[in-house]
């Protein structure tokens, strides 16, 4: 009834629509898959900054460094500027009293007034939005995402974040005397996806 020619195309097509099924079922699985796996990543950076010492023993506040947390969808890293208000005055140096290769990357980059590239810990998908003012305007602290960074020698990703790890916090029902339940919240967070995915 149909000729070998168009027998091979529908034969190709449907090879190509199993191939793409398959292909796509396995990102959708690989992405949505609601684990850890990625906890403990801990990139390599330029300086190295110990948030255990910072945030830890000089209980440096972090919205000093991470500013426009408070203000708007990104907390920001500190500009060299801001490192340089203490390290004007303190500069760390080794048992032989030299300066140690953290301080020098500093002060290098202050004086030729380069910033400083981190590599990003915390980067969501493109299609996921987040906005830490929000989060911090419902009382979150920096430690119930992040971990207890003043502890961190390096900065490393405590969490997942996966999206079922935001739902369950977002799931989470408010307790009675919640001024959220007052004003008609039932639930911690909005689940609905326009929330995240804008």
């Amino acid at each position: 009834m149909f000729t070998k020619q168009f027998e091979r195309r529908v034969y190709l097509a449907l090879g190509v629509l199993v191939f793409a099924i398959a292909l796509g079922g396995s990102f959708g699985v690989y992405v949505l898959w609601p684990s850890n796996r990625e906890a403990g990543y801990e990139p390599k950076q330029p300086i190295p900054y110990s948030h255990k010492l910072h945030a830890g023993e000089l209980k440096i506040d972090c919205l000093y460094c991470h500013a426009e947390a408070e203000k708007g969808p990104h907390a920001t890293i500190p500009s060299v500027a801001t490192c340089m208000k203490c390290h004007e005055q303190v500069q760390t140096k080794d048992k032989d009293g030299n300066l140690t290769e953290g301080t020098k990357t500093l002060l290098d980059h202050w004086e030729k007034k380069e910033p400083i590239v981190w590599n990003k810990v915390h980067d969501l998908a493109d299609f996921v939005y987040f906005d830490h003012s929000r989060h911090m305007a419902a009382d979150l602290t920096c430690q119930e995402c992040h971990g207890p960074v003043e502890t961190f020698e390096h900065m490393r990703r405590e969490y997942g974040m996966k999206m079922s790890w935001c739902l369950d916090c977002h799931r989470e029902e408010l307790s009675e005397d919640d001024p959220a339940r007052q004003r008609g919240l039932e639930t911690r967070g909005p689940i609905h996806c326009t929330a995240c995915h804008r």
